[in-house]
């Protein structure tokens, strides 16, 4: 960087203070007075990452007049949520407030000239823009190819530099990883590493912080709050199998499907429901399968939602608008715990409707050792692919297996370690796609994606940006297996 632009990022701090009135920590000083310019931020909880990456966005677009500023996230959620904390800041200041001309969903823009464009992971709305801050935030989750289409971005605009931050998540060779250690090891004005545990916050409770560590788990303890990558002791599904499986698609919105060639008729799911009371979300995962470039049939989740606080009542209504949007078969429902009274509500408000079938099942430890048995079979024949969704990415990673003393496994997510509703709500769906039967179609198969964007797994399966369920395999949605005591999968 030139004296002129190390100079700028030293105002971080004063722009910070005085305009936002948000006073930056002695740990995120350290971090937007560098001049690196790939600066790669490995963070644990709380630490004050959001904010520093709203608080560098902001700057950069406010303190130079038509600047871009592109904020990249694993999905739309996460997208919305990081150009929220921008919005937020800047309403929030009166020096800054009436410099918001516009605010959307996805973009921010002051007077000046200046926007803040937030885009979930996708190659079609990431190329061609000409970028003066790239923000990838929970870049460990991110497909390589995406980085690939973001990075030549910043290389037609003088002084563009590049914030990449994230938990701990992706093996030795991605791209998040190899550029923090090579940061941290041999920091220079080109790339530079931060790791910033929970602890470097003021605000953290370091007596609070001690009991968690001595009650705790050593490897969700490194994870999650000293920010390190752990290995895999204890953890049902590998780092391999999952990232392997994981492809920066869309999610389907219920919204969308109509719009789409065939509606809902073409988008045949089934559907799992998890019920959450307390600590847990209500949560609604939709399956359905595919046909991959090869001819051999292949499962995925088009669309997945969580509802923490969210009364059963209104989720009911939830899950009957998104069945009234797809051509949803069947519907797995836990009714152990809390489930019964608002599994049977919902099996009479959909069998009106005449969208689709509830049933009813009962998770115990057979029917979780089947079930995740089941994806875990999946994950490794390459025949289920998940979306870059963060969340559920945490709670299928965190799933612990304990050998019974009676022969069995216990398969869950330790109450310490967060939640477990996607999970389950995923393992529900699957139930109800039966693959025994299936055949994979005749090596003559030709693909029909021609002119379609395609993302790709770790494992290196192609499929469209925005893949749908195929009818064909509607047959194949049924009642789901093991329903009653974990029997017959």
């Amino acid at each position: 960087m030139t004296s002129s632009e190390t100079e700028a990022a030293t105002r971080v701090e004063a722009f910070a203070r005085t305009v936002l009135g948000r006073p930056l920590w002695p740990h995120q000083r350290e971090f937007s007075t560098s001049p690196a310019r790939y600066r790669v931020l490995l963070a644990g909880r709380q630490a004050g990452k959001s904010t520093e990456l709203a608080i560098e966005a902001l700057f950069t677009a406010s303190t130079r007049r038509n600047q871009l500023v592109l904020l990249v996230s694993a999905g739309e959620t996460a997208s919305r949520r990081l150009l929220d904390e921008c919005a937020g800041l800047a309403t929030g200041s009166p020096l800054l407030r009436g410099s918001v001309l516009d605010e959307t969903r996805s973009l921010l823009t002051l007077s000046n000239g200046s926007r803040i464009l937030s885009v979930p992971a996708s190659q079609r709305q990431i190329r061609g823009w000409p970028v003066d801050l790239l923000i990838l935030d929970e870049a460990g989750f991110i497909d390589p190819e995406i980085w690939r289409a973001a990075e030549p971005a910043i290389i037609a605009r003088p002084g563009s530099r590049v914030i990449l931050s994230s938990s701990p998540w992706g093996g030795p060779q991605h791209f998040f990883r190899t550029l923090w250690q090579r940061g941290m090891d041999a920091p220079d004005d080109q790339v530079a590493g931060w790791h910033w545990p929970s602890s470097i916050s003021p605000l953290v409770d370091r007596v609070l912080l001690e009991q968690i560590r001595q009650r705790e788990p050593a490897d969700y303890f490194e994870r999650e709050y000293l920010a390190q990558w752990t290995d895999e002791s204890g953890a049902f599904f590998t780092e391999a199998e999952l990232s392997g499986a994981v492809a920066p698609y869309e999610l389907l919105a219920p919204v969308r499907v109509a719009h789409l060639p065939g509606g809902r008729e073409s988008s045949p799911v089934a559907a799992g429901v998890d019920w959450g009371v307390a600590r847990d979300a209500n949560a609604l995962v939709l399956a359905g399968f595919r046909t991959a470039d090869d001819g051999r049939w292949q499962l995925f989740l088009p669309w997945l939602e969580a509802h923490h606080g969210m009364p059963w009542a209104s989720f009911i209504a939830r899950i009957c608008e998104v069945a009234a949007a797809y051509k949803t078969r069947v519907v797995a429902s836990e009714t152990n715990g809390v489930g019964s009274y608002p599994t049977d509500d919902l099996q009479g408000r959909l069998h009106r409707a005449g969208h689709g079938w509830v049933y009813g099942v009962w998770t115990d430890v057979r029917r979780k050792q089947s079930g995740f048995g089941k994806i875990k079979g999946l994950l490794q024949a390459g025949r289920l692919v998940l979306p870059a969704h963060p969340e559920l990415l945490k709670q299928l990673r965190g799933l612990e297996f304990e050998q019974l003393a009676a022969g069995g496994v216990r398969i869950a997510v330790p109450e310490r370690s967060g939640h477990d509703d996607l999970a389950m709500a995923t393992l529900q769906a699957l139930s109800c796609c039966e693959t025994r039967m299936l055949h994979d179609l005749a090596p003559s198969f030709e693909p029909t994606n021609a002119g379609v964007e395609m993302v790709t797994t770790g494992a290196g399966v192609r499929l469209p940006r925005l893949p749908r369920p195929h009818p064909s395999y509607s047959s194949y949605l049924q009642a789901p297996s093991g329903r009653e005591h974990g029997d017959g999968w």
